[in-house]
């Protein structure tokens, strides 16, 4: 660390790093350039916009385990809005750059690329661009104006030079391509969430910034074209549209300036009032801006309305309504790599599929916004929906952009809001609305595997434990010269109760008929029981074709047979539509393990499953039928 003397005021100033070169004092606003033991002072520097940021010099932050100081600042704007660039310090003398720009936070540091760049002029949105092995998407195209620097910086920094910077993004990686040099500097960094950086000595809001005026918490003006009162809660914020009058305002430093009257015929009213306050997801969110949107399709057109939300530390964020249907939406730091048209995509395992393609216009403006909003302002908008998910791409001549919404209950949104008036009401099946009966269905599926498997597990235990057993098997032959069509089978015992006794029929039948008479007689009571059964088989070929009707085999069942010596007297006749005889396999099984029930029972049972993925599918049937492209249900789906 390095201390000396401001050439201009006397009062102290320090380099931290030794990568500084400049310093701007922070009494007098001078320029010093650092040349060995010498401070040289280059002049003036412009004085800071008005900062809401929490950051200020001197803050202290935690990067992947890393600890880092602020000690420096480059201010910019560029045409949607301004930006910080923090210059920040490792605890091992390493250098980066935290970017703050709405909402968002990046760190990055540069680094030496062998491949050569692309020119300015030749990147265009969503063009992909190939560093040494690693594939980048463009995201933002933007000519920025430095407004002013602060503290310790590693180059010579003045208001007023323009510079072109593209925004690319591979993954999780951000990287960004500075022209303000040949060749063109390359920073590569990762969008980082405020509460992972473990931020601290942060600016108080009402504590005066260096340079700059007291900070509050909402810095009110009027509006120059019906002096209505309007407030500004960011240092992000661009523009702000009067409710009074419908004029889009610019905001800059502590002016303020018409940029246009809003092509606006009436005045809406939001259901959700501006400077609402609610918690969603564990944040205090703050309603500063409402604005409707429509695209239109074979020449309807459909508007819905999006509230921008406001948390000092988080940043902005979106609630979106259509038709009574909320979503909770934020920017998507790392998008996925997604082709126009590209009909599905998975992410983090889950498949997303497009719904929609259109072109969104902006109808109506009423509160903040964080980039020059203009009524009339267009971009083509790609949706892709696994419910409750929502990614939807945004893409304009200069900037391409994600993001990711989930949806929300009206209960839960009133809940969080406190809002005591009905909400709107919902109509229809929305893009990425969870369907209400898919949990039922898994439901439905996992009682019916389980009370199959039971059945399953009862008709094997009645298979094993009561084990069929083969008592009789003999061979008879049913003779049509058999006068008396008479014939008896060998004898048998049962030792115990037969639950069930099974005489099976299996003949050699062929196109003909046969009655069979079959009793069971008990050798010694004389007890018997009676069955009568007609088996009849025909087969043959019709104009080249084969046919068949009937079976030459028959089964019958006796009940509750009692222990004892048994045979079978098996009276029968045969048709004369075949001469020959018939040979018949008769077979007695006792205990016979039933089938028939247990199958019965399975397709019962299976009807309710059935019947409850017909009504899940239709109602994924009316989510698709609001699509343009009109498909997007998987009937395959597992269940």
């Amino acid at each position: 660390m390095k201390r000396a003397s401001c050439p201009s005021c006397g009062a102290p100033v320090t380099f931290r790093s030794v990568t500084s070169i400049y310093v701007v004092c922070e009494f007098c606003r001078s320029t010093l350039l650092r040349s060995g033991e010498d401070l040289q002072n280059l002049g003036r520097m412009a004085e800071l916009l008005e900062d809401r940021s929490l950051i200020q010099i001197g803050s202290e932050g935690c990067y992947r385990n890393r600890h880092f100081l602020v000690i420096g600042r480059i201010q910019l704007r560029y045409e949607a809005g301004i930006w910080n660039e923090w210059h920040i310090l490792f605890d091992d003398a390493r250098t980066a750059w935290l970017a703050e720009a709405g909402g968002e936070l990046v760190v990055s540091a540069q680094v030496a690329v062998s491949d050569p760049l692309p020119a300015f002029e030749t990147l265009q949105p969503e063009m992909s661009v190939s560093l040494d092995g690693r594939v980048f998407t463009v995201t933002n195209l933007a000519t920025a104006r430095c407004i002013s620097g602060q503290g310790e910086l590693p180059f010579r920094v003045a208001a007023g030079y323009d510079v072109n910077t593209a925004d690319l993004r591979g993954n999780d990686r951000f990287l960004t391509l500075d022209y303000s040099e040949t060749p063109p500097l390359v920073f590569v960094g990762q969008a980082v969430a405020f509460s992972d950086l473990k931020l601290e000595k942060l600016k108080e809001l009402g504590e005066p910034a260096a340079g700059g005026a007291p900070q509050v918490g909402a810095r009110a003006f009027n509006c120059p074209h019906c002096a209505a009162p309007l407030k500004i809660h960011s240092a992000a914020i661009e523009s702000v549209a009067c409710d009074g009058c419908g004029s889009i305002i610019g905001v800059e430093n502590e002016n303020v300036k018409l940029l246009a009257r809003a092509a606006q015929a009436l005045r809406e009213v939001p259901w959700l009032p501006l400077g609402s306050h609610g918690t969603l997801h564990g944040i205090d969110w703050e309603v500063i801006g409402f604005m409707r949107r429509s695209t239109t399709s074979e020449g309807t057109q459909y508007p819905w309305s999006e509230y921008l939300l406001f948390n000092v530390q988080q940043g902005f964020a979106w609630l979106i309504e259509y038709q009574g249907h909320w979503n909770f939406a934020r920017t998507l730091s790392s998008p996925p790599p997604v082709s126009r048209g590209q009909a599905k995509f998975k992410r983090d395992g889950q498949e997303f599929k497009l719904f929609n393609t259109g072109k969104a216009e902006v109808t109506y403006v009423v509160g903040e916004f964080y980039w020059r909003v203009v009524v009339g302002e267009t971009c083509a908008v790609d949706d892709y929906v696994c419910p409750p998910l929502m990614l939807s791409r945004e893409v304009t001549d200069k900037e391409a952009g994600w993001s990711q919404a989930e949806y929300l209950e009206p209960a839960e949104l009133c809940a969080a809001f406190r809002i005591q008036a009905p909400p709107p009401k919902r109509i229809g099946v929305y893009a990425n609305q969870p369907n209400p009966l898919a949990e039922r269905h898994r439901r439905v599926c996992r009682l019916f595997w389980q009370l199959a498997l039971a059945a399953t597990v009862v008709q094997l235990a009645f298979a094993f434990l009561f084990a069929s057993q083969l008592v009789l098997r003999q061979r008879l032959v049913l003779s049509p010269l058999n006068d008396e069509a008479t014939l008896t089978s060998q004898e048998f015992v049962l030792n115990s109760r037969a639950r069930a006794l099974l005489v099976r029929h299996g003949t050699s039948l062929v196109n003909n008929w046969v009655s069979l008479s079959t009793t069971l007689v008990e050798k010694t009571t004389g007890e018997s029981y009676l069955g009568v059964q007609e088996v009849s088989h025909y087969k043959g070929i019709d104009e080249g074709e084969s046919w068949s009707e009937g079976s030459p085999s028959e089964e019958m069942v006796f009940k509750a047979v009692p222990p004892g010596n048994y045979y079978l007297v098996i009276e029968y006749e045969l048709g004369t539509d075949n001469a020959e005889a018939v040979v018949d396999t008769l077979e007695v099984v006792r205990n016979p393990t039933g089938w028939s029930n247990f199958l019965l029972l399975l397709i019962f049972l299976a009807v309710f499953p059935l019947v409850s993925r017909w009504r899940r599918n239709a109602f994924e049937a009316r989510r698709w039928s609001e699509s343009d492209l009109g498909g997007g249900q998987d009937d395959g789906e597992a269940d």
